[in-house]
């Protein structure tokens, strides 16, 4: 089978996985997300629509020491590691949204936590769009891309019950 992919017209590189996998609901992701930021050694990137610091990445009421929320994981995780940076880029919001949203996000991700996490809010993008993509990177070696925000209103199942 022919690839799709090509070097320099439409990818920078191609590179082969050691391994892949389809996490499909938010019961699947955030506890894999978890334990890949709970592994960094180097690097963190997170770019999203909507990032919360209280969002909870497990719900299983397993207790394992490490912190619950992504914002108290990431500072932890931070404080841990001397040579970890954490690199957050979420959409700077319509006040439209403003209700859905964390209340001072800056303040949460950047002012409030570990000064190797820098956090930036994007509002460079013509009127009505916004930065819409949805990835985490660990490391240079563990990628997650998808549609799920890590954000307190995307825990989902496979039930995917409407609450």
């Amino acid at each position: 089978m022919e690839s799709i992919f090509e070097k320099s017209k439409n990818c920078r590189n191609l590179a082969r996985a050691g391994r892949a996998a389809f996490l499909i609901d938010g019961a699947a992701y955030f506890p894999a997300l978890r334990e890949a930021i709970h592994r960094a050694q180097a690097s963190i990137f997170i770019v999203g629509w909507d990032m919360h610091s209280e969002m909870q990445l497990v719900r299983d009421g397993q207790e394992d020491g490490l912190p619950t929320k992504l914002g108290s994981l990431l500072n932890e995780t931070a404080s841990e590691r001397p040579d970890l940076h954490i690199y957050l880029l979420c959409w700077d919001f319509a006040m439209i949204y403003s209700l859905e949203r964390e209340f001072f996000p800056r303040y949460r991700f950047q002012w409030g936590t570990h000064d190797r996490i820098h956090f930036c809010l994007d509002g460079a993008h013509p009127i009505g769009a916004s930065q819409h993509q949805k990835v985490v990177v660990v490391d240079d070696r563990v990628a997650f891309a998808g549609g799920i925000d890590v954000s307190q209103w995307r825990w989902d199942t496979s039930e995917h019950l409407p609450d």
